[in-house]
């Protein structure tokens, strides 16, 4: 186990990086409800409801809290399985897309599950598809049981891939931040829609819409494999 005074900068590292991105999510979030008339430069894929974000603001801010908590205790428990030394950059990136991938593959299984079983989706998964039209924080509204689970991802994914570097976890909780508040943002994909097999905005948005189809969110690969992408 990591030595206490090292997890304390992890910790606090790791809290800040999280919060910080969430906290600016949010901000984006209002300014997407509040303005999304008087900024014709960006491109909607649907109309927003504003009167959501006061809402399901109590519970965004709970999972952001659980989140904070749990993600870095779970570091500090199974730190002597899931961290290894920084090699170098190229290490990095290969441990960073690994992560991603399983990760993904965990959370469509798990998507999938909430989705094709009626009393899973009736009593947990429900709640976070009252927001047909989502904005961007609407990804940390959902059962709080269902969010800590989903957070057992990463930690699969590391213990897969025998331990990641300390860089690799922050890198791989900006690149899902940043994701998962764009594809609920309901605003057409500019970047990655160009990147092959990339989850998009309008690949998630259809998801929002039609229930059963795009379960997987960082890589529209998992739906390809087990064809549950949308037909159009």
């Amino acid at each position: 186990m990591i030595d206490t005074s090292i997890y304390l900068n992890i910790f606090l590292t790791i809290s800040g990086v999280y919060l910080g991105f969430n906290l600016l999510g949010l901000l984006y979030s209002r300014v997407i409800l509040e303005h999304q008339a008087v900024i014709p430069q960006l491109s909607y894929i649907y109309k927003h409801k504003p009167s959501s974000f006061k809402k399901h603001l109590p519970l965004i801010l709970m999972n952001l809290m659980i989140m904070v908590v749990v993600f870095p205790a779970g570091l500090y428990l199974m730190s002597d399985w899931i961290i290894v030394p920084y090699q170098n950059f190229w290490i990095v990136l290969a441990q960073l897309f690994a992560v991603l991938l399983i990760d993904d593959f965990y959370f469509y299984c798990f998507h999938r599950t909430l989705h094709e079983s009626k009393f899973l989706y009736r009593k947990i998964h429900y709640l976070h598809h009252r927001s047909i039209y989502p904005f961007p924080s609407d990804y940390l509204y959902e059962h709080p049981l269902e969010w800590m689970i989903g957070l057992l991802g990463p930690f699969i994914a590391f213990l897969i891939i025998g331990g990641v570097s300390f860089p690799t976890i922050v890198l791989f909780l900006i690149i899902k931040v940043l994701h998962e508040l764009d594809i609920h943002s309901g605003i057409k994909s500019s970047f990655y829609r160009h990147i092959p097999f990339a989850g998009t905005n309008e690949y998630h948005a259809l998801h929002h819409k039609y229930y059963l189809v795009h379960y997987a969110s960082v890589f529209s690969l998992w739906d390809r494999v087990f064809q549950t992408n949308h037909k159009d």
